[in-house]
């Protein structure tokens, strides 16, 4: 965990996360670059058609015109609504054998999915689409599709103009056959009728006028009346006409159809999807991405402790140091890396440690210090035992005690004796805890073991003689190290707490969880237990924070090697 609520982040902090959790990150990339290159090589091709439809508005014959009475906005896309009925897709799909083929053996369901009708913005233009695993196929879908539309649309045309016909014939045999025929919307709505009509009324008006003054005989009223009559008899033709070329239009002889096909569809030549290059353009960015998301997420669920900022801010404990993760090869001693003339990141960090443990508040009044953890396995006593050699380097004299009781190592890290230790003086068995004590091949370090496992550690470090071997050993060495048990889950620790009041607290990089350590910084605090400060174990030198580890080797190279001082010479 390193990321605290009041603590803006860095483009170098994003970098160090991305960094360290780059495997998360790249095992994220790696499967969805996988995925979609199995998509993109596996995944059966599907081609696309297109067919491209102009639909016009219909003209009623009856009227002359248009008389689409919705918005404009809503004929195109009702057009395209029908297209895909179910009626008509159900044609198609019997016409061409759909049931058939495996790939549309569902029923019409599987041919709607694989039809989209898409109307062109601002025009009377569909275009539609038919998608299918075989090239030919989808373009005979889409052409079959648009073709029964076409067929549909003039069927259903001659079927109202035949009906209208019908009405039309049936009133033609009733009387005032000529009042009807001017009644209709196609002669009313003649503009030659309307004006021959208006010149009968002008005519009648004026033959009514010179009959009011002279006989029928005289010569201007049978003008005016002649040319009555023959107004009369030409809107009669005009009538005529009209209703002729009405019938004509009506029966279908020469209808129109105000719906064709501009672009006939054509087998595709390349599938639609996948799109190999870029699918696999897809699967590598989004896949970087992905991880990336992935690698933040996982920092911000991770409440192990790793990081500077989680000691210092997350536990509120000073930071004593990283210590990287050491390899140590069979048949070498864990402190092997302080022996030897050869710079590196783990001694460099043990010398660390020993000189923010030195420089600590508490150091100079008390010599002694506790090295426990938060729980077991964190690597506290490889922490102890280094620390105490590297505070011999300094030519002070050193006890190392393994306060342990219950899984005591520092012997097998020394290799020294484990049959009597600790335990023994604490039961009583040896009065002298001088005689108790293991030479090293550290000149001024001394060990004093666990010794056998006892029955009751608990009661035993409860003994006073517990008190008598703290004053006994700060009496007799300038620097104590006692490697105690963790906090978790025994109380062990809390019993050598009432003699020694200082510890560092030990945590594995990565595997501690931050609330547990809280718990059990508040339980050492509540026992009047002095934390110096926090060791993170474990650490890669990659991602240890600050300058801990960066560049150490490039910086080291050019350093004259170390020479141990030999106190004999």
């Amino acid at each position: 965990m390193t990321t605290q609520p009041d603590v803006d982040l860095t483009f170098y902090d994003y970098l160090e996360i991305l960094y360290r959790r780059r495997w998360a990150a790249l095992s994220i990339a790696a499967f969805v670059f996988a995925a979609m290159a199995l998509y993109a090589f596996k995944a059966t091709p599907v081609y696309r058609a297109k067919a491209l439809v102009d639909v016009e508005k219909p003209e009623d014959v009856m009227y002359g015109h248009d008389t689409w009475q919705a918005t404009e906005d809503d004929f195109v896309p009702t057009q395209a609504r029908l297209m895909v009925s179910e009626t008509a897709l159900r044609r198609v799909y019997d016409q061409l054998g759909l049931s058939s083929t495996k790939e549309f053996a569902g029923g019409v369901a599987t041919l709607r999915a694989a039809v989209t009708v898409l109307p062109v913005a601002r025009t009377r233009l569909i275009q539609l689409e038919a998608e299918s695993s075989s090239p030919r196929l989808a373009a005979a879908i889409a052409n079959g599709v648009a073709q029964e539309y076409v067929r549909e649309n003039l069927a259903n045309e001659l079927f109202m103009s035949r009906k209208v016909l019908a009405a039309v014939q049936a009133r033609s045999r009733g009387r005032n056959v000529q009042a009807f025929y001017e009644s209709l919307p196609a002669v009313a709505g003649s503009q030659r009728v309307q004006d021959l009509r208006t010149q009968i009324i002008r005519a009648e008006s004026e033959l009514a006028r010179l009959r009011a003054d002279f006989t029928d005989a005289y010569p201007a009223v049978q003008a005016a009346k002649s040319e009555l009559d023959l107004l009369r008899a030409e809107k009669d033709r005009e009538v005529s006409a009209i209703v002729n070329g009405l019938m004509t239009r009506l029966s279908g002889q020469f209808h129109a159809n105000n719906v064709r096909v501009v672009d006939v569809a054509l087998p595709p030549a390349r599938p639609a999807r996948p799109r190999r290059p870029l699918a696999l353009l897809l699967g590598l960015v989004g896949g970087l991405l992905l991880g990336a998301l992935g690698a933040f997420a996982t920092e911000m669920i991770d409440e192990t402790v790793r990081t500077h900022d989680d000691v210092e801010s997350g536990l509120g404990l000073p930071m004593l140091g990283h210590i990287p993760l050491t390899r140590i090869r069979r048949g070498q001693r864990v402190y092997s890396p302080l022996m030897t003339a050869d710079a590196s990141p783990s001694s460099e960090a043990f010398r660390s440690l020993r000189t923010m443990v030195l420089f600590a508040k508490a150091a100079d009044s008390e010599p002694s210090v506790l090295v426990t953890s938060a729980t077991q396995e964190e690597g506290k006593s490889f922490v102890a035992a280094n620390l105490a050699v590297a505070l011999e380097q300094t030519e002070r004299k050193v006890l190392l005690i393994d306060g342990d009781l219950r899984r005591p190592s520092q012997h097998r890290l020394f290799g020294a004796g484990a049959d009597t230790g600790l335990a023994d003086y604490l039961a009583g068995r040896v009065k002298d805890p001088g005689l108790l004590l293991q030479a090293t091949e550290i000149p001024h370090l001394d060990v004093l073991s666990g010794g056998g496992r006892p029955p009751n550690p608990s009661e035993l470090l409860s003994h006073e003689q517990l008190a008598q071997l703290v004053a006994w050993a700060r009496e007799r060495y300038d620097r104590v190290v006692v490697d105690c048990p963790p906090v978790f889950p025994v109380s062990d620790i809390l019993l050598w707490g009432r003699h020694v009041r200082s510890a560092v607290l030990v945590t594995r990089a990565g595997r501690t969880r931050l609330p547990l350590v809280k718990m059990a910084c508040a339980r050492l605090h509540r026992s009047g237990i002095d934390i110096l400060g926090g060791v993170i174990n474990g650490s890669q030198l990659q991602t240890m924070s600050y300058a801990d580890g960066h560049d150490f080797h490039r910086y080291c190279r050019s350093l004259p090697q170390p020479v141990r001082h030999d106190p004999t010479a």
